[in-house]
């Protein structure tokens, strides 16, 4: 009898049913193929590792759903912010006894106020506000006997400080009228209001020393001499009075100054009454203080204005006349100066200087000022 493997269906028996080698075979074959063609192979017959595609989409898919900003750039420094210019206004004489004491109780019953009610908008519009006293503010002390003898009410103080007056030259002829004790006293009341003052002191020492008032970040030097002796004293006395015009104290009192400062105002009270023109002696000290390092000079005694001018990098006022004042015999006693300064707080700088008119009418009142 012959083996399974060797029966043949011509013997008449059907073989029995069984895998041979060579069906295994070709399943592994096939098998083969079939793996090549879905795992290493795309269907346009580029070998690729798809194996590796599939692991690497798995791992990064959560990295890709991260939305990145793009890489920024450095941030750029902003431009320093640019301030408006700020605006210094100056004056001249302001003398509030005699007829314009008489004239505010005869048409305004006793209010001070209304002298500068036209004007009082526009000169709380300035930065700062500048302007000689001529004369004491007290209800004490003597009068001195002068010719012209003048002292203020007490009560103009509060209406000085609301129209917007922030310091005071108390450095002249007239401020000594009634004695020491008014002198005195006019110091106590400016303090107390808050009302600054340069040229004068409780000490010979403060009377030469410089008032510095920060102005919108600022910082500008005040300081004030007269070139009349009444009620004058050294730098190094122990008592009260005003600074004297002295060569070697207005060299050294600017020059220290300057080296605190940005800005230095020198206030004179000198010249001629009623003159137009400056004269020699007010030339000299004009230059003087600008040489050792003031950047504005502005002038008061003459009762009339004497046109600014430029020396080197500064202005010099000569006189800037009355603000207000019972001299209505002239109309250039009853049209006086007021001098705008604009300066940069940036550069601390003045930029520009100009001249506006004062018009005083009949009552003394400021009318208007262009």
């Amino acid at each position: 009898m012959k083996p399974d493997f060797l029966l043949l269906e011509e013997d008449g028996e059907k073989p029995k049913k069984f895998f041979s080698w060579q069906f295994l075979c070709a399943l592994g074959v096939f098998a083969l193929i079939f793996l090549w063609a879905n795992v290493f192979c795309d269907y346009s017959g580029t070998a690729v590792n798809k194996i590796g595609i599939l692991k690497f989409a798995t791992v990064s898919e959560p990295a890709m759903a991260e939305v990145k900003d793009p890489p920024s750039k450095a941030k750029e420094t902003p431009p320093p912010l640019l301030l408006p210019n700020i605006k210094l206004a100056f004056v001249g004489d302001v003398m509030l006894d005699r007829g314009v004491k008489k004239s505010v109780y005869d048409n305004f019953g006793g209010d001070y106020a209304q002298l500068f009610t036209k004007v009082k908008s526009q000169l709380q519009s300035y930065d700062l506000l500048f302007a000689n006293l001529e004369g004491p503010v007290s209800d004490v002390g003597v009068d001195g006997g002068a010719l012209y003898s003048f002292r203020f009410e007490p009560k103009v103080i509060p209406v000085l400080k609301d129209v917007g007056f922030d310091i005071f030259s108390v450095a002249n002829n007239h401020i000594f009228n009634w004695g020491r004790a008014a002198f005195e006293d006019t110091l106590n009341h400016l303090t107390a209001a808050g009302i600054s003052y340069a040229g004068g002191g409780q000490t010979g020492t403060e009377a030469y020393q410089e008032k510095i008032i920060d102005v919108s970040g600022v910082k500008v030097a005040f300081l004030a001499f007269s070139e009349f002796k009444d009620g004058a004293v050294s730098s190094t006395s122990t008592k009260s009075g005003i600074a004297l015009i002295n060569e070697q104290e207005v060299q050294k009192s600017v020059s220290r100054a300057k080296s605190q400062a940005d800005l230095v105002v020198v206030s004179y009270h000198f010249g001629d009454e009623y003159e137009l023109a400056h004269n020699d002696f007010q030339q000299k000290y004009a230059e003087l203080a600008v040489n050792a390092g003031a950047d504005l000079v502005v002038g008061a005694h003459p009762h009339v204005v004497e046109n600014p001018l430029r020396y080197k990098n500064a202005w010099v006022a000569y006189s800037l006349g009355n603000f207000i004042f019972d001299q209505p015999f002239s109309r250039e006693t009853m049209q006086g100066g007021l001098l705008e300064a604009e300066v940069n707080p940036n550069t601390k700088l003045i930029e520009k200087v100009t001249l506006k008119k004062v018009f005083l009418n009949k009552t003394y009142q400021v009318e208007n000022i262009e």
